[in-house]
């Protein structure tokens, strides 16, 4: 297995990405939809959706544990779901750490042996939320994206 830096995903792996988000955010309706990869100290986004209203882009980058949704995805390998963080004394104060979204979906995506690649996570700048089958969705996406990283060992 290659290690988290040396990990390439192709030209045509990312195209397929991006156009699986673009769908997932068609279908959900949302702020953003972002696939983020995972690197020693911080997160990077490696596919956005392309919607009007998603203030994120290919590239950036921010540090782990600096209060992020994300950092919770990367700590525990687990999803993490905020309908509204507004209303939620742990995460009102880390709007400002997400571009002011309120409501987060994020997954884990793993590599075939079992190592944190990165998250898929779903924001909205309003409560919303997310039933069973917005949630299925996601996962659906998440498994297709591990099932390409299995591909491109």
């Amino acid at each position: 297995m290659k290690t988290l830096e040396k990990q390439n995903i192709g030209k045509e792996i990312l195209c397929k990405w991006q156009d699986e988000i673009d769908l997932l955010e068609d279908l959900l309706k949302v702020s953003a939809i972002l696939i983020m990869k995972l690197h020693p100290h911080e997160l990077e986004v490696l596919v956005s959706s392309r919607n009007e209203n998603n203030p994120y882009s290919i590239g950036d980058r921010g540090e782990l544990s600096i209060g992020s949704y994300c950092d919770s995805v990367v700590a525990s390998k687990a999803k993490v779901y905020i309908e509204d963080a507004l209303s939620d004394d742990f995460w009102k104060d880390k709007l400002k750490y997400n571009n002011g979204m309120c409501c987060y979906l994020g997954l884990p995506i793993l590599y075939p042996n079992e190592e944190l690649f990165g998250t898929i996570c779903v924001l909205n700048k309003e409560y919303r939320e997310f039933n069973d089958l917005d949630q299925k969705l996601v996962n659906h996406f998440r498994k297709s994206i591990e099932s390409d990283l299995l591909i491109n060992e």
